[in-house]
C-alpha cells in the first residue's frame, strides 16, 4: 500500500459477504471521479461468512486497499480504532460500508478541512434517512439520556467523520479497553467543522444491530463516556433523605400533639420505593464496578487473526 496518498478510508465491515465488493468499487469509482488519491483499510469484525474471503480477493487486484481481520467480533467501535491504528496518511476519512456514509461528500470533507484547518470535521446529518420507528425511537431516546447525563447534545453526530494527523495520534493514546468513537472525538476538544449529509439507503442487508447488541452499546457508551450516574445516585439519595426528615418531623408533631398516626399504605409504598432506590443505585455501581473489573486487566482491546496487502505498524493495547 506504498502510495502518496493523503487520506485513508477506515471502512469497518461485519458479515458484509454479498455486497462488501460492490459497495468498496463504488468508493473507488467515486475517488477517481473526483480525483481524490485515497487508500482503504477495511476491518472485518470477526465475521463469520465469507466477508473475508471477498476483501482478500478485492485487495489483491488493488495495491490501495488493505484489510485487517479481528480474531473475532469485537464491535464496531473496535474495529475503527484497530483501522485508525493503521494509518499513516495526513487525513483519516471514517466511513460505513454500506454507503450510507455517502463516499460522494468525501471531497467536501477534504474541502472543508482544507480552507478552515480544523483537526475534526464531522459529519452532521440533515436527514437520518430510511428507519424503523423502534430504532428512532431508541436513538432519540438514547442521545437525550447521554445529553442530560453529559452535557453534550451527539443526537446528529455520526461515525462519518474526518480526522487530522494531530487527532489521529492523539486518538491512538487512549488506553480504556471499551471506547466510544464519537464520544472520544468529541471530548478530544479539537478545533471542529461540520459538513451536512443525508443519509443514503443502505446498500446490502438489514442492520447487524439487534435490539440486545443496541442496548448493550447504549450502555456501554454511556458508561465509557460519563461517570454522571453514580452522582445521580448520590443526588436521589439525597433527596429521598431530605423527604424522610420532613416526613419525621410530621410522625413527631402528630404523635406528641395526641393525634394517631396512619398511613399504613403510604408506610409500604416508601418502603418499597427505598427499596427500588437502592436496588438501582447498587446496579449502576455495580456497572461501574465490572467495567473497573474489565480495565484492570489491561487486555489487548482487540487481537488481529489476519492482514492482507498490509503490514501492521502499532496496534494500542492490540496485536497479532
Amino acid at each position: 500500500m506504498e502510495s502518496d496518498a493523503r487520506l485513508t478510508l477506515v471502512i469497518p465491515a461485519y458479515m458484509e459477504q454479498k455486497t462488501l465488493c460492490t459497495n468498496l468499487l463504488a468508493i473507488l469509482d467515486q475517488l477517481t471521479a473526483d480525483n481524490i488519491d485515497a487508500k482503504l483499510i477495511v476491518v472485518d469484525d470477526g465475521s463469520r461468512d465469507h466477508t473475508w474471503q471477498r476483501l482478500c480477493e478485492f485487495a489483491s487486484e488493488r495495491s490501495n486497499v488493505g484489510g485487517i481481520r479481528l480474531s473475532r467480533n469485537f464491535g464496531k467501535e473496535t474495529a475503527i480504532f484497530a483501522g485508525i491504528s493503521q494509518v499513516q496518511t495526513e487525513y483519516c476519512l471514517v466511513m460505513d460500508s454500506d454507503l450510507q456514509h455517502p463516499p460522494r461528500y468525501i471531497k467536501e470533507f477534504l474541502r472543508v478541512a482544507d480552507e478552515t484547518g480544523a483537526d475534526i470535521i464531522e459529519g452532521v446529518k440533515d436527514d437520518r434517512g430510511r428507519e424503523s420507528l423502534s430504532y428512532r425511537l431508541f436513538a432519540k431516546g438514547f442521545y437525550r439520556l447521554l445529553k442530560s447525563a453529559s452535557g453534550v447534545d451527539l443526537g446528529n453526530s455520526s461515525d462519518f467523520k474526518l480526522l487530522s494527523r494531530k487527532a489521529i495520534d492523539a486518538l491512538c493514546q487512549f488506553r480504556e479497553g471499551t471506547v466510544f468513537f464519537r464520544g472520544l472525538v468529541n471530548w478530544s476538544g479539537f478545533t471542529t467543522a461540520t459538513v451536512p449529509f443525508s443519509v443514503d439507503a443502505r446498500q446490502g442487508d438489514s442492520s447487524k444491530f439487534s435490539s440486545r447488541r443496541l442496548l448493550r452499546f447504549a450502555v456501554d457508551s454511556m458508561l465509557a463516556y460519563t461517570s454522571k450516574p453514580v452522582y445521580l445516585t448520590f443526588l436521589f439519595s439525597v433527596l429521598f433523605f431530605i423527604g424522610t426528615l420532613i416526613l419525621g418531623v410530621y410522625t413527631l408533631v402528630n404523635y406528641f400533639s395526641g393525634h394517631s398516626v396512619s398511613g399504613f399504605s403510604t408506610l409500604i409504598i416508601l418502603i418499597l420505593l427505598l427499596g427500588c432506590l437502592i436496588l438501582l443505585s447498587l446496579g449502576v455501581i455495580g456497572l461501574y464496578i465490572a467495567r473497573i473489573y474489565d480495565e484492570v486487566k489491561r487486555r489487548p482491546r482487540f487481537l488481529v487473526g489476519d492482514t492482507c496487502q498490509l503490514t501492521p505498524t502499532k496496534f494500542s493495547r492490540g496485536g497479532l
